[in-house]
């Protein structure tokens, strides 16, 4: 095989029986609007409010158009036109013929133009306006009648901007005539993992003689297995073969990501290659099981299950999921490659995250996000373009669903990362008001059962028993997330955000100068979500009578963001490592959200866009290592004078057991440290956790607005933690 890069232009029209009166230069993949903007001279879409200069395009037809230069064609050649995806309801047209039309942006197309195309043809895509389903009272629910990714039509951290256009790659590519069409690999494993029965299903273009020859390397490179099958007369070829002892690919921290490499090659009848294909693979078991205690929870009669399943278990082991909601990290999905997602997914790695759940709300990721959640162990919970709305139950809805859902799963399945499918994001609230009765929920779990049954399904979340929320350090009643997490009890908490703002020159790059300070409700502050981006409270996500509360009020936007920024850091301490002290009922923590695709000016993420990271990132960090000293504090603002506190733990999710030691703890009030408590713990088994004793010290007279919590551990300071609270005085005037 051999591609072919095509040139293209694009132009808008609002009437698609005339042509657009202009063309411009077209970058593929990318986005329509992109490229308008770019010919246009248009300044950047991320700074101030300029993203509402797409507004007038919103409803137009895009044209693209490539001329073709049809390459030379060896004895047994054929020329196909491929396109993988177009976002998000189009024509493809061949000198105005149409040869496809199709709405979905998830299912690539491919087409045999060889008899058809004479050099300097033209080749057209006809992109039309974004779905509409003509209820505005909320922009997500413009989406659902389709499966465009509602984001786009705004959210708490996106901009309403709709994207439109080729968002993956379109080529001509040569093909012999015998070549092969798709390749899907499942597999096996025995209960006690000691071999993998494979099978691989192989689609070719036409009924042939010859011969496929297929090995599997491990990660070492050595071939542990290899076939030559005749073929005779066959168009579809089912093969079987089993693997012992394999290695197996485990999330990070608990083991190897093994990945092994599957080759294979076709042969006509006189022994040439006719075509190659290739593809990773990786050996694991995963199961969703009950969480330890929910058997034994009681309800009046007639009892039965509280809640559903929620720990997961890899090849047998249970293991605590830590990790972050996955947004799109960009807002034209067009121009994200693996220089998008690399440094992003490596950065969750190094965060000791073990699992992203790539939210409903967005696209679904580039096949190069999966390879390196492969090669770097981080499991995806992965769901399909379903959010926050009641989705129509029409045959065309349905049948779009069904279509789409199907190229995502078998595009994804053989990818050992992908340990959740997910039918979408809040589809049970009251705002959706959907049920697993729903024909959309019931089609996905069909297609993911027939598809890929091996891997766990879940209709929405959250689901009975599973937490989303907070997303605020302190609410309207003046509840601090640390009580909230405390009383709170959840198989899972799959949703929780405590909000920050970005660092300060982070903001200067897209806050005008004249608008930096004091923030202000409007202008661009609000475009970038700092105010009125949520209607749980007017002020989020930048919150500032929350900052004033502890740390009165800001004289300068970096005061402002110091503390901003500590609130959102110790907030996320103080949820993470309570979700943590709540296993084994508790098997998850994933916060809301990791990422985000354009910079905002607060907001509950992690790292700020492109890739960022604020200090909440550092913290979670912090607080996400395998095994550490942790504290749990009742609260986080402390009065003079008032006996301060904290209850020691020792938080162990590694399969290794923790050999006895000793937490010490220290305050640090100003610049004096204090000797507070000493815990001799006794041995921790592998994915447990050991209370320990209250820590309670009279707090003194000190001129400081903070203190902080040291646990140290001799030898091990990769187990040692730190926290911040704030102080206030029993007389702030006499203090002055």
């Amino acid at each position: 095989m051999q591609r072919y890069k095509l040139g293209w232009t694009v132009g808008y029209t609002r009437d698609p029986s005339e042509p657009p009166e202009r063309f411009v230069a077209a970058s593929v993949p990318g986005a329509a609007q992109l490229d308008w903007a770019n010919a246009e001279g248009w300044p950047d879409y991320w700074r101030g409010e300029n993203c509402m200069q797409f507004e007038s395009m919103e409803s137009v037809y895009w044209v693209y158009e490539s001329k073709i230069s049809k390459p030379e064609l060896a004895d047994g050649q054929r020329l196909y036109f491929v396109c993988e995806g177009v976002d998000y309801q189009f024509l493809i047209r061949l000198n105005k013929k149409t040869l496809h039309g199709q709405e979905g942006m998830f299912t690539p197309c491919s087409f045999d133009i060889t008899d058809d195309v004479t050099d300097g043809d033209t080749l057209q895509i006809v992109v039309f306006p974004h779905p509409d389903s003509g209820d505005y009272s909320n922009g997500r629910c413009e989406a659902k009648e389709s499966v465009k990714p509602p984001c786009s039509y705004g959210w708490d951290w996106h901009p309403r901007l709709i994207p439109s256009g080729i968002w993956k790659n379109a080529f001509l590519e040569t093909r012999s005539a015998q070549h092969i069409v798709d390749l899907q690999f499942d597999y096996m494993l025995e209960e006690n993992l000691s071999q993998a029965r494979i099978d691989l299903a192989i689609e070719l273009s036409e009924t042939m003689s010859g011969s496929l020859e297929w090995s599997l390397s491990d990660p070492n490179g050595d071939v542990v297995d290899a076939h030559s099958v005749s073929l005779e007369s066959q168009q579809i070829v089912d093969i079987t073969s089993d693997i012992f002892d394999p290695m197996l690919w485990w999330p990070n921290q608990q083991g190897e990501q093994n990945l092994y490499t599957l080759a294979l090659s076709l042969h006509g009848a006189d022994g040439m290659v006719q075509d190659r294909k290739s593809k990773r693979v990786g050996f694991r078991r995963v199961q969703l099981v009950m969480n330890e205690g929910a058997w034994d929870e009681r309800t009046s009669l007639p009892t039965s299950r509280n809640v559903p399943p929620m720990t997961i278990e890899i090849n047998g082991r249970r293991i605590f999921s830590k990790g972050s909601n996955w947004v799109p990290p960009e807002v034209f999905p067009g121009v994200i490659g693996e220089d998008t997602y690399r440094p992003l997914i490596e950065k969750a790695r190094q965060a000791n995250f073990n699992m992203l759940r790539c939210w409903g709300g967005g696209i679904v990721n580039k096949d190069s996000f999966f390879n390196l959640c492969d090669e770097l162990g981080i499991m995806v919970w992965q769901e399909f373009p379903l959010a926050c709305n009641q989705y129509v139950e029409t045959p065309e809805y349905l049948d779009t669903l069904n279509s789409e859902s199907r190229s995502i799963i078998l595009r994804l399945k053989s990818h050992p990362s992908i340990v959740i499918w997910c039918g979408g994001n809040e589809l049970f609230n009251s705002w959706s008001r959907m049920t697993d009765q729903h024909k959309a929920l019931r089609l996905l779990n069909k297609n993911c059962y027939e598809l890929d049954p091996d891997t766990p399904f879940l209709p929405t979340s959250p689901v009975m028993g599973v937490g989303h929320g907070d997303y605020l350090f302190r609410d309207a009643d003046g509840v601090e997330c640390f009580e909230k997490f405390q009383k709170a009890r959840f198989s899972a908490y799959t949703e929780f955000g405590c909000p920050g703002p970005a660092s300060v020159d982070y903001l200067e790059r897209f806050i005008p100068d004249d608008e930096l300070f004091p923030p202000k409700l409007g202008g661009s502050w609000e475009t970038h979500h700092a105010f009125n981006a949520w209607d749980g409270h007017k002020s989020s996500w930048l919150c500032p009578e929350v900052i004033d509360h502890y740390f009165g009020k800001a004289e300068s936007i970096e005061e402002l963001v110091f503390y901003g920024q500590i609130l959102q850091s110790e907030g996320y301490k103080a949820m993470f490592e309570e979700a943590r002290r709540q296993k084994p009922y508790c098997s998850m923590a994933l916060n809301w959200c990791y990422n985000e695709p354009w910079p905002t000016a607060a907001n509950n993420s992690l790292i700020s866009w492109p890739c960022e990271p604020k200090p909440a990132y550092e913290a979670v960090k912090q607080s996400c290592r395998p095994i550490l000293a942790s504290a749990r504090a009742e609260k986080f603002s402390w009065t003079e004078e008032e006996w301060f506190e904290a209850e020691l733990w020792m938080l162990n999710d590694s399969p290794e057991v923790i050999k006895c030691d000793t937490v010490e703890a220290y305050l640090q009030f100003a610049d004096e440290e204090v000797f507070a408590l000493a815990w001799d713990f006794e041995a921790i088994e592998p994915n447990s956790n050991s209370r320990g004793p209250t820590l309670r010290y009279k707090l003194p007279t000190f001129d400081a607005q903070v203190f902080k919590l040291v646990l140290r551990i001799e030898g091990k300071q990769d187990w040692q933690s730190e926290y911040t609270f704030c102080y206030k005085p029993l007389n702030p005037l006499m203090s002055d």
